[in-house]
């Protein structure tokens, strides 16, 4: 991930502020593509485990009752291989997704000091 703490200046100059916007933009665009790339993963991890799951259903059906036949399933190894992977794209999709959240969280609030900024410039203070 592009990750890096992200501190506002306490009183940050001009060029502060666009250099801290460039680079929020920059990382959420990075983000975004990567965010995209993790959820395509998660859904044919997705794919995937419905189809492991579906063989183990045939391989198991012939089980004396539905709940020895749902513990054969879950138990499969293809099937336990699959799961592991799914939730393995699912925490990393929601992971970078929360980095993306943030990151857009911190470009607002860099907009909005930007906006002070100006109104503070136009009105001579």
């Amino acid at each position: 991930t592009v990750w890096r703490e992200r501190m506002i200046p306490q009183d940050p100059t001009p060029a502060e502020l666009v250099r801290l916007l460039a680079e929020c933009s920059n990382n959420i665009a990075k983000l975004s593509g990567l965010c995209a790339g993790y959820k395509s993963d998660m859904a044919l991890k997705s794919t995937k485990l419905k189809r492991e799951q579906a063989k183990a259903l045939v391989r198991y059906a012939t089980a004396k009752n539905a709940n020895l036949m749902k513990a054969q399933m879950e138990t499969d190894e293809s099937v336990m291989k699959a799961q592991d992977e799914y939730d393995t794209a699912c925490a990393t999709y929601t992971l970078a997704q929360a980095e993306l959240d943030s990151y857009s969280s911190h470009f607002i609030a860099l907009r909005k000091i930007v906006e002070m900024r100006k109104t503070e410039m136009q009105s001579g203070v």
